[in-house]
């Protein structure tokens, strides 16, 4: 359906702007005005779990909100209050301004507005996924992850980030698409390549139980908002073999220093955008991405040798206290593997003057074990007191290099597929 074919608009035309314009303006955080996004936010955790309890009669209050999972219960019971008032709202607006003939203007200056949305969001994404920050290299915890117990975010995470190209390449897709939003002439090109971009993502996120189906759900939509003033002429020239008239640009800036002004400020928004997200990104790489630096101890190590108590602790897959892998890749954090092959976090801090590391359970501070190490380029000696035992683990370093995943590298000729 095209909005601007002719100058009035017939009332399905209006009715559906009316619904859009609200349902966008509810939807689109004001995280980028101090103050007013807490304030907002603060007033739908108030509204929603009261929706869900006395509205659609949910068996639990709701107590969890949006956090790293975007697809809570809160957000959409937050949806479907927005899509009531969305509708709510345009009905009213509907009786209370039945004789407009169009909303031209209006409709331009929303479909701005959601330009430099897109393009924001398409950049904080995008370069996420450059700088391969937001899908990073298979973690050592998870290359000694048995393959059936990964989620399936957690695959799809290790498949894009595997190859720090391939996450480029997907993020380069998204900032690309999104700049071509700011430009009138390449309004449609960004918006259609910005589609297709949030499809894939859509489709990754629903078929790979990624929790963030609401909001790229949201950002195809705005995609497909910006393409439909445009869909019979896409339709003319790649469906129906017809003459595509050239678009008629309209300013709704009749003065010369407004047009001016608009031109500044656009262009210092585009720069202060590109550069603050570059330069977020390249501090993030530095701190926890592929340039950040290493912890002391870094690696895997598989355990030779257990002393517990002064007697030597055999390996049994029946010992659930055993550590069968000791993963260390951030500063101050492990992950150990037990014998029947579960993963424990502990925090790990390590004094590499006075050769020790406190281990203890994260958020349980009253049990830290102060043990000794020592290293070399074979051997990490652990011992001192766990659990109030004396131990004394010798646990050899294992070159996490040699994993196929890892060793396998690009190759341009293959005689035959090496699909293991």
């Amino acid at each position: 359906m095209s909005l601007q074919l002719s100058r009035t608009w017939s009332s399905g035309q209006k009715l559906l702007f009316r619904f859009f314009f609200v349902f966008f303006v509810l939807y689109i955080p004001f995280s980028f005005i101090p103050y007013l996004g807490e304030g907002y936010e603060f007033l739908w955790r108030q509204a929603v779990p009261w929706v869900g309890e006395h509205v659609l009669h949910l068996p639990g209050k709701i107590t969890i909100f949006t956090n790293g999972s975007g697809d809570t219960t809160y957000d959409y019971v937050k949806l479907f209050c927005m899509a009531v008032l969305s509708v709510t709202a345009a009905l009213v607006w509907s009786a209370a301004d039945r004789r407009r003939r169009n909303y031209d203007a209006l409709h331009h200056w929303l479909r701005v507005g959601l330009r430099y949305y897109m393009f924001y969001m398409m950049g904080v994404y995008g370069f996420a996924k450059v700088f391969h920050l937001q899908m990073p290299s298979p973690f050592l915890s998870q290359l000694v992850q048995p393959f059936g117990d990964k989620s399936p975010m957690g695959l799809a995470w290790s498949y894009v980030g595997f190859s720090a190209a391939f996450s480029a390449f997907a993020g380069w897709a998204e900032v690309i698409s999104g700049m071509l939003l700011l430009f009138r002439r390449t309004v449609l090109m960004g918006s259609v390549l910005c589609a297709f971009v949030m499809l894939n993502v859509v489709a990754i996120n629903f078929c790979f139980d990624v929790p963030v189906k609401l909001y790229s759900s949201f950002l195809l939509l705005v995609s497909l908002f910006l393409m439909a003033p445009d869909m019979r002429r896409l339709g003319n020239l790649f469906l129906f073999n017809k003459t595509v008239q050239p678009k008629v640009y309209r300013t709704y800036l009749n003065k010369r220093w407004l047009r001016i002004t608009a031109g500044v400020v656009k262009f210092l928004f585009i720069g202060l955008v590109l550069y603050s997200q570059v330069a977020n990104s390249m501090s993030g790489a530095k701190r926890y991405g592929a340039a950040a630096s290493r912890p002391p101890l870094y690696g895997i190590y598989n355990t030779e040798l257990l002393v517990r108590n002064h007697d030597t602790i055999p390996p049994l897959m029946t010992d659930t206290t055993r550590w069968r892998q000791v993963i260390i890749q951030f500063a101050n954090y492990a992950q150990v593997k037990l014998m029947n092959d579960s993963l424990k976090a502990l925090a790990f801090d390590i004094d590499t003057t006075a050769k020790t590391a406190t281990v203890f359970t994260p958020g349980d501070t009253s049990r830290k074990n102060v043990m000794r190490y020592t290293l070399d380029s074979t051997y990490l000696t652990l011992d001192g007191v766990l659990n109030n035992d004396t131990v004394t683990y010798r646990l050899k370093k294992f070159d996490h290099r040699t994993f196929r995943l890892v060793s396998r590298g690009f190759r341009w000729v293959n005689e035959y597929p090496y699909n293991w």
